[in-house]
């Protein structure tokens, strides 16, 4: 008999359970890991995540706490933990792969480490021997929560190899997932991270401006192209900066509520300090770890990011939340006044 297709996920966070639904509706053998034992034993009686309570998982699907029940013959692995959690995590997974064949290896989770400025996908080749053709990244302007709830959706697979990138992206495909490829895996982990920087700021002028869409429309255009200025001095393609992986994830995370970093940053705006707002949205803010990493990659190779400084200063400097308006190119006049 053929082996059913075997599928770790590595966090059963929302994008994790998400992902374990889609993957057992097409059959495969499904082995989600969860590292907070109360998540998961609100996911094996509930059936769905505490921020999916329209969304069923199947009943064959086990939640496990223990990562090597998990990890056990996968033909590919999710990762989608919490970004800083990355490398200690492979660091955990990487005995578990001792004499096997290395298997995809796609991360759903953005960021940029402290100290090296390694990416997710770099981390991954650095713990984990021999995957560099199979470490990849998924991204694209995508809400877990509607991709549960079947909105269709598009993202990017990315990575090194277009052999291997074609036969992963047939794991990764299914339900209203559509899934393009790409070899610029670089560029789209920068437009991965680097909109949720932007997010916070697009937020903060949100909060100052009562939802004014004109000031936010000036500010997406002034950070679409420091975006692009940051993947192509780094190495990645034009073509990146301007597609799914930049600007049309910039565009959803950047405009919409949904987006954590976006109601991060409109708090920030409607005048809560920076750590009054992280309390106030209760999970992880990407954009506020990424902001300090963002702005010290850039000024490592040079490169001049007045966006990211602005909401730097905001949000770990405590400077006005109206300044940011300078940043997007609008007059001091104007940026002297408390709000729009």
């Amino acid at each position: 008999m053929k082996k059913r297709t075997e599928v770790a996920v590595i966090g059963a966070g929302v994008w994790g359970t998400t992902l374990t639904g889609i993957k057992a509706d097409k059959g495969y053998d499904v082995r989600p890991w969860e590292f907070n034992p109360a998540t998961a034993a609100f996911i094996s009686k509930r059936r769905t995540h505490p921020s999916l309570p329209f969304y069923r998982l199947p009943d064959s699907v086990k939640i496990f706490t223990d990562i090597a029940e998990a990890v056990q013959s996968p033909d590919l692995i999710i990762v989608a933990v919490d970004s800083r959690h990355i490398r200690s995590t492979m660091r955990r997974v990487k005995p578990l792969l001792g004499g096997k064949r290395i298997p995809y290896i796609v991360a759903v989770s953005k960021g940029i480490e402290a100290g090296d400025f390694s990416t997710v996908c770099e981390i991954i080749e650095q713990e984990i021997p021999h995957s560099g053709k199979k470490a990849m990244i998924m991204t694209g302007p995508s809400f877990a929560v509607e991709v549960a709830a079947g909105a269709p959706t598009k993202v990017v697979l990315a990575g090194r190899d277009l052999k291997e990138l074609k036969k992963a992206s047939r794991l990764i495909s299914g339900g209203p997932l559509k899934v393009e490829i790409s070899r610029d895996r670089l560029g789209a982990e920068l437009g991965g991270s680097l909109k949720n920087v932007y997010a916070v700021g697009s937020g903060i002028i949100d909060g100052l401006s009562q939802a004014s869409k004109n000031s936010e429309a000036a500010f997406l255009i002034e950070s679409a192209s420091e975006l692009r200025r940051i993947i192509t001095t780094l190495g990645g393609k034009d073509e990146t900066a301007w597609g799914l992986t930049g600007m049309g994830d910039l565009l959803l995370t950047a405009t919409s509520a949904k987006s954590r970093n976006f109601r991060f940053g409109r708090e920030i705006g409607r005048g809560l300090s920076a750590e009054q707002a992280q309390k106030k949205i209760k999970t992880v803010v990407e954009g506020f770890e990424a902001l300090k990493t963002t702005k010290g990659l850039c000024a490592k190779h040079g490169i001049k990011v007045p966006v990211i400084e602005s909401i730097y200063r905001i949000v770990y400097q405590n400077k006005e939340p109206v300044s940011i308006l300078k940043a997007a190119g609008f007059s001091p006049k104007i940026t002297n006044s408390k709000t729009i």
